[in-house]
């Protein structure tokens, strides 16, 4: 069993057992990881030991605090690729209101970009790194106030959750977080972003080159309630996660997911109302056009 699939297999049992952790739960779930990376080349058994350590931690910090995630995960939702998206698609692909990236998360390869590194207002984007961000700071340990901030920013985008992590952070914990995982200098903080860093961000969450929160981030992402991003992708996707982000004239969508064994993440930013009335169809043509042109 590959890294990739071993590090799913875990996940989905964790899924399944989350409302009630127990210390023989946890070892049968680590138990098939750790023997395989006996048997791996020593990057793929690199790859096991972090997502080994990220469930562990999880389990004494997270799973034991009282805070709990309010929505079950869900991938993609299969709806129909008609005429109308595949024009929504082809008029927006080349819009310089757009920029994109589509990243193989298993290779490191980009596999397509447009304006990846031009900052836009985040919106609702930055959350999960703020949250990451504070999780960092405390080495994993959050109360269970605040773990449950972390969840309702994730899931449903809360503002007075956003403002309460955010709250508990300086400049200086963004400055230390950005540089010890080599991540594009932008202003987390400050609600500046680029296409490149919300990819960036979702590859090191991913594989677990967070020191600390990883396995709770992908999970309380997975659960994403407005998930635009979904809406395209193929039904047979079952592992996906992101965030979506709207504001004004700014519209972004963004996912990471599973396909057929491989990992990608595909992160949408948009300005000048290319979603007016925050309407879905723009960011799922965006997305789903992406998917189809890049991934499947």
């Amino acid at each position: 069993m590959g890294i990739f699939a071993q590090h799913h297999a875990i996940m989905h049992h964790a899924s399944m057992n989350e409302s009630m952790p127990s210390r023989r739960r946890w070892l049968a779930a680590l138990l098939p990881a750790a023997l395989g990376a006996c048997a791996q080349p020593q990057g793929l058994a690199g790859g096991v030991s972090r997502s080994a350590r990220a469930y562990a931690e999880y389990q004494r910090t997270f799973a034991v605090s009282g805070a709990h995630f309010r929505y079950h995960p869900y991938g993609g939702q299969g709806r129909a690729w008609t005429m109308q998206m595949e024009r929504l698609w082809q008029g927006l692909r080349h819009d310089m209101r757009v920029g994109y990236m589509v990243k193989n998360l298993r290779s490191g390869a980009v596999l397509a970009e447009q304006q990846a590194d031009r900052f836009f207002f985040g919106s609702s984007m930055p959350k999960p790194a703020i949250s990451a961000m504070l999780l960092e700071k405390r080495q994993g340990r959050l109360s269970h106030e605040e773990f449950m901030h972390v969840v309702r920013v994730c899931d449903k985008s809360e503002n007075s959750s956003w403002m309460a992590l955010h709250a508990r952070l300086h400049p200086q914990d963004e400055v230390n977080f950005l540089w010890k995982y080599r991540l594009p200098q932008v202003s987390v903080l400050g609600n500046q972003l680029t296409p490149r860093f919300i990819a960036e961000f979702y590859e090191r969450c991913y594989n677990h080159r967070l020191d600390h929160g990883t396995w709770l981030l992908l999970e309380a992402m997975r659960r994403d309630q407005y998930g635009f991003g979904r809406l395209y992708l193929p039904a047979h996707i079952a592992y996906a996660g992101g965030k979506t982000g709207n504001y004004g004239e700014w519209d972004h969508e963004s996912l990471f997911f599973e396909d057929r064994g491989t990992p990608y993440a595909i992160v949408v930013f948009t300005r000048g109302h290319v979603s007016p009335g925050k309407m879905n169809l723009p960011l799922g043509a965006l997305m789903g056009g992406l998917y189809r042109a890049h991934v499947g």
